[in-house]
């Protein structure tokens, strides 16, 4: 696992980065990716290195890619965007949008 500590900044500064742009505090982020509030801030910290499963789960809850938090890309903006314009949405508003994905996958399951 890359721990770059170039000007783009290493795990820990990108992970507090995302965070931060994403406004959430430490506890919300752990919540969200399921995880303790404490490993937050040692990852942050990088007193800690994250397994890839946790790098995984801090990745969805951001809305960024791995790729992003292990400095193998520049830009957060983008990394998972499917949509134009999907960077400006709110978490309730992705989370609208899968409810109306899903409701169709059933309906298509159902026929």
């Amino acid at each position: 696992m890359s721990n770059s500590t170039d000007e783009t900044g290493g795990f820990g500064e990108r992970l507090r980065r995302a965070r931060e742009n994403r406004s959430m505090n430490q506890t919300e982020l752990a919540a969200k990716a399921k995880l303790q509030p404490s490993a937050i801030g040692h990852f942050e910290k990088d007193r800690r290195k994250p397994s890839f499963a946790n790098i995984r789960s801090l990745a969805k809850a951001l809305n960024v890619t791995s790729d992003y938090l292990l400095g193998r890309t520049i830009e957060m903006s983008g990394a998972t965007t499917a949509f134009r314009g999907e960077e400006n949405l709110t978490d309730g508003d992705r989370e609208h949008i899968q409810m109306m994905i899903d409701l169709m996958n059933q309906k298509k399951a159902g026929k």
